[in-house]
């Protein structure tokens, strides 16, 4: 697997895909860091929502306060122009009023001593404001005071009073007048911003007391918070991820509430929220880059099959089919542009000179072949002329001189002197001399050109071959010839020299026991094979530049058009297999003498 990867990324493809990678890796750190640019901004919008919408809380809180010190301005005005007799009664407007603001828990009347004397809210039987902030303060300014969170006595939930003091002429506290602001305006705050479920508004003091909370605030029984961590957070005023005991891990933002000095409000949000909310922004910036980059590496190597890739495996394929033989073959160059077209345009220059070369190199080996065939034919005739010479005339002359040898002691009259054995001893001797003599003009006639190939034909003439062979070498040899005689004459002399060197190799070279020699003819020819059971010849052998035996039988078969084939058998052993055409018209050697 990995070997074919490796293949893969040799390639040119290969290559340029490993080279758009490495151009696009500037784009691919920028991606990334895009990615994270992103996930902070959204870490920052949401603090920045998380400050707006604490911010929108503190002035909404502001904004009741305002309306809660003008309504109690009024009503102080109302009850400083109120008749002596009914200054300490209800007034009954109180509660339509009370319906009209819905932001506050209750709108009353406290004495000087902070007992309750009128509550548009029913009250609790003896209910007293006499610790209550708001009333303590009120007693001592001329100005609307604002007390603090506090489970309410008339209400039981978190409330803040605000409250200012009626004065008599004297500018003596007479009586006290003042509104109890509820918290429920925290959850339509939260919903009218259309924030996420999860997001939290609290009301919270220096201390880390809850003084309120909007309905989805996911927070502990308990009201106090229970972190250090947090309540730095809320007392520093900045955003922070914190671990809140039975809340989890959440990320806030405390702003302090105008109007209320110690009182903060408190933006929450799961951290797992802005974690998944951040993490959505970078692997959208991630998936958007890196669709963005596996297009651009699409469209370069795209672009490279269109412009460069094709033209060059058009170009390899044209080279491939010129490097098989086809000479032919031309590439295309009205699909290539620049550089890529003087290279197309270069390659067919290259083709048409190789094409030219190549005509011209067969041309020659023509001629070659054709003076090779006169030569072998001239060689022919020239050795059969030379082997009736050596036969009819030197033979003759030296068989007519052993015949005057023979007949000089009866010519001189020699007797039976110890000189005249001598002299027969000698011409006996002489005798013996020219009969090796002739012996050797008849074997070096035969080699040059047998006579028995001319006179009884290529089967007769394989069989003397043969046994002479297995005579002098001990070789088992077994012939099987299946040919119509005459042969001609060039053939048969093929056949004949191609087999003779083939048992010499074999007597030398391949320490055979034996040896089949099988000739057959057909409609197509004649076909040769000498097979053997030695050791047999290996490929580099064959076609090795020592091979001068196989190199002459391969010629000798090229040159009457056949085809040659030496193989080292399977198991051992070599088979030579000579085909060769049949001749358009057979002629005999004795024909040929004719022409």
């Amino acid at each position: 697997m990995m070997s074919d990867v490796a293949a893969v990324f040799r390639t040119l493809r290969g290559h340029l895909v490993l080279l758009v990678c490495f151009a696009t890796l500037p784009a691919l750190l920028f991606m990334f860091y895009a990615a994270g640019e992103e996930r902070a901004a959204a870490l920052r919008r949401i603090e920045k929502e998380a400050l707006l919408l604490a911010q929108l809380a503190s002035r909404e809180h502001a904004h009741q306060l305002e309306g809660a010190q003008a309504l109690l301005h009024r009503l102080a005005a109302l009850e400083a122009e109120a008749p002596a007799e009914a200054r300490y009664g209800c007034p009954d407007f109180f509660a339509p009023l009370l319906a009209g603001y819905p932001q506050f828990t209750t709108i009353g009347i406290l004495s000087n001593d902070g007992d309750l004397l009128c509550s548009a809210h029913p009250a609790p039987a003896a209910v007293t404001f006499a610790k209550n902030a708001a009333f303590q303060r009120a007693l001592g300014s001329t100005a609307t005071e604002v007390g603090e969170y506090t489970v309410g006595p008339v209400v039981p939930r978190p409330v803040l009073h605000v409250a200012y003091a009626v004065r008599d002429a004297a500018g003596a506290p007479r009586e006290v007048v003042f509104v109890g602001l509820d918290l429920a305006w925290l959850d339509q705050l939260v919903a009218q911003a259309d924030l996420p479920n999860d997001w939290a508004l609290l009301i919270s003091d220096q201390e880390g007391e809850v003084l309120g909370r909007s309905q989805g605030a996911s927070w502990p029984a308990g009201r106090a918070f229970g972190s250090t961590e947090l309540r730095l957070a809320v007392r520093d005023g900045k955003p922070a991820t914190v671990e809140v005991p039975g809340a989890g891990r959440l990320f806030v933002l405390a702003v302090p509430m105008r109007g209320v000095p110690g009182v903060s409000v408190v933006a929450t949000l799961p951290y797992a929220h802005v974690s998944a909310e951040a993490n959505r922004a970078f692997y959208r910036t991630v998936a958007a880059l890196g669709v963005l980059t596996l297009v651009t590496i699409a469209c370069a190597l795209f672009a490279a099959e269109i412009s460069v890739l094709r033209v060059l495996r058009a170009l390899a394929r044209t080279a491939r089919r010129l490097g098989e033989g086809d000479l032919a073959v031309r590439a295309d160059a009205s699909s290539s542009q620049g550089e890529l077209a003087d290279l197309t345009r270069s390659f067919n220059t290259m083709a048409d000179a190789l094409a030219a070369r190549q005509r011209e190199a067969e041309g020659i080996q023509e001629r070659l072949r054709a003076l090779s065939h006169n030569l072998a034919i001239a060689k022919e005739t020239e050795a059969g002329r030379i082997a009736r010479e050596l036969h009819d005339e030197l033979g003759q002359i030296l068989t007519s001189v052993k015949m005057d040898v023979a007949a000089l002691p009866r010519r001189f009259g020699i007797g039976g002197t110890s000189a005249d054995g001598a002299v027969r001893a000698a011409a006996a001797e002489i005798n013996q001399r020219l009969d090796e003599a002739v012996a050797s003009i008849r074997r070096i006639s035969a080699d040059l050109r047998p006579p028995v190939l001319d006179r009884l034909g290529l089967a007769a003439a394989l069989e003397a071959q043969v046994r002479e062979l297995e005579q002098r070498t001990g070789l088992a040899i077994v012939l099987d010839v299946g040919v119509e005689e005459p042969v001609d004459w060039l053939v048969a002399v093929t056949l004949y020299r191609i087999a003779g060197e083939a048992l010499t190799n074999v007597v030398r070279h391949a320490g055979a026991e034996s040896v089949s020699i099988d000739l057959r003819e057909d409609a197509g020819g004649y076909a040769l094979e000498v097979r053997d059971d030695g050791r047999g010849i290996t490929h580099a052998e064959a076609e090795g530049a020592r091979a001068v035996g196989i190199a002459g039988m391969r010629e000798r078969c090229l040159l009457v058009g056949g085809r040659f084939e030496i193989s080292g058998l399977v198991g051992g052993g070599t088979s030579v297999l000579v085909t060769i055409p049949r001749p358009a018209k057979a002629v005999t050697y004795a024909a040929h003498l004719a022409r």
